[in-house]
């Protein structure tokens, strides 16, 4: 009897199998060579189709078990890419520089606890020592802020700080609180456009442009930080516009009052505007080179007179470059006005780990009245510095359209004993005038009508600057201060003072 196709082709190509079933080696090498005409000798029909049978269970047995492996490969594959999708979809942390930071993981939600502490320290040496020129030494935790920024929705940006510290007398008070749409880039530009409104401090020229955590000294120079806190300063009520390129940086804010409870009653606020261009025309790899100017207003001061007699007034004056104390030794005292305007011109540049920059300020001020009479003139004051740095450890200054001014410097080598690093080390030196006199008339005479003795101050400063890493900072200065003044009697009250102070700071 012939054997079916089917058994014949499965005896061939599977002899363990026919093994496995029991099939005796010497019967299963007959049937091999008998297999065209009849069943081998030993092996009856009955067993050949039950060795077929057999056959055919383990052959579907074996789809079935390919079926099942191929099954579970596929869940396995479906599982980790689950896995996979489950864990790029989660909020990621990180800590750069220090900063406790949330993301989504589309990067279209953002948050970042932010944070600033500088404590002082100074030592006032004045001569003559008076009453009114008292300084004080001692301590003060000049900054001492705690917030966050944030970003929903990819465009809209918002900020929330609060501000605990000050010059020694201040309690604590909202230092910025905003909202901002920066989803927009019209006219070309390829950065947005950002359209804010809230309170802040918008930079009102170079040295206000570079962040308070990354100055050179303890204080902006006198000038700049005047002209700062006219229509501009922290916690600044505002609504703006900001625009920059790779190279170029420009704002316009229309201003308010500060937020805070003001010393005396305010019935009308103040209104003001800001207005600030910066470009960098020159820049390479190790250098970088800056011109701006500045043009801000004080478009109505605020009103202090309860009904419909008016009381406006605008008062310029300043500390020394340090606020451990808080006394002024130069002041105009009030002046009855309408408005002030303020024009700044600055420039800068870096080239490799040295840097150098200047500004210069010219305040006018509308003046309404003088006494009973109309006032005979509109006073002018006036203020400039000059400042440089050398990065002992080679670290660079570099230029930023992000407030169009110099970024401060990182260490290379973060201090560390193991390592061996010790952070960057930077020396600094400035020279700042600022001028509050307007015909001030000649010693031993009274002014003259409309004469204002404000005082001219100059300050010569030294600094040594030690950043053990991005986070901490050391800064320690040296200040000759001079102040020449006449009061309204024309007897000199000038003032000479030496000022060591240090700073000792942690920001992220």
């Amino acid at each position: 009897m012939t054997m079916p196709a089917r058994l014949r082709r499965t005896l061939r190509t599977t002899a363990l199998a026919a093994l496995l079933c029991g099939v005796a080696p010497a019967a299963f090498a007959q049937a091999i060579a008998t297999a065209p005409q009849s069943a081998p000798s030993g092996v009856s029909q009955e067993q050949a189709l039950s060795l077929a049978a057999r056959l055919d269970a383990l052959e579907k047995r074996n789809d079935e078990l390919e079926a099942q492996v191929s099954d579970l490969k596929a869940q396995v594959a479906a599982g980790q890419g689950a896995i996979r999708e489950e864990v790029h979809s989660q909020p990621t942390v990180s800590l750069a520089n220090g900063r406790p930071a949330f993301a989504s993981a589309d990067g279209n939600f953002k948050f970042a606890l932010r944070t600033v502490v500088q404590f002082d320290a100074a030592h006032y040496d004045e001569k003559p020592l008076t009453a009114t020129n008292d300084l004080g030494s001692g301590t003060n935790f000049r900054r001492a802020r705690l917030g966050f920024d944030a970003t929903v929705y990819k465009d809209w940006n918002f900020a929330l700080w609060g501000e605990f510290g000050g010059s020694g007398g201040e309690s604590a008070i909202l230092n910025q609180a905003y909202v901002e749409y920066a989803g927009w880039k019209p006219f070309g530009l390829t950065e947005p456009l950002r359209l804010r409104v809230g309170a802040w401090a918008t930079p009102t020229g170079l040295e206000d442009a570079t962040s308070n955590t990354d100055s050179l000294f303890l204080e902006r120079a006198a000038a700049a930080e005047l002209v700062r806190n006219l229509a501009g300063g922290d916690g600044r009520t505002g609504a703006g516009a900001f625009a920059r390129g790779d190279r170029w940086y420009a704002s316009a804010v229309l201003t308010g009052k500060v937020v805070g409870v003001p010393t005396t009653p305010e019935f009308s606020q103040q209104s003001g505007y800001l207005l600030r261009v910066a470009y960098s025309p020159l820049h390479g790899a190790d250098y970088d080179t800056h011109l701006g100017a500045s043009l801000q207003g004080i478009l109505e001061p605020a009103d202090t007179a309860a009904g419909p007699a008016e009381a406006t007034a605008v008062r310029l004056q300043e500390r020394p470059e340090i606020r451990v104390s808080g006394t002024r030794l130069v002041d105009t005292g009030p002046i009855a006005s309408n408005g002030l305007q303020a024009l700044g011109l600055e420039a800068g540049a870096s080239w490799k780990n040295l840097y150098a920059a200047g500004e210069w300020f010219k305040i006018d001020v509308s003046r309404t009245a003088l006494g009973a009479a109309p006032s005979p003139f509109d006073p002018s004051f006036s203020g400039w510095y000059l400042q440089g740095a050398w990065t002992i450890t080679g670290e660079r200054h570099a230029w930023s359209s992000v407030n169009g001014g110099f970024n401060g410097i990182r260490p290379a080598r973060p201090f560390s004993l193991q390592n061996g690093g010790w952070g960057a080390l930077e020396v600094a030196g400035r020279y700042s005038v600022l001028d509050l006199n307007d015909q001030a008339g000649a010693q031993g005479a009274a002014a003259p009508l409309g004469g204002i003795r404000g005082g001219e101050q100059k300050i010569g400063t030294l600094g040594l600057n030690w950043y053990p890493n991005s986070v901490v900072r050391f800064l320690l200065d040296y200040q000759r201060i001079r102040v020449n003044r006449l009061n309204t009697t024309g007897a000199r009250i000038n003032t000479d003072a030496n000022v060591v102070s240090l700073r000792s700071q942690f920001a992220f």
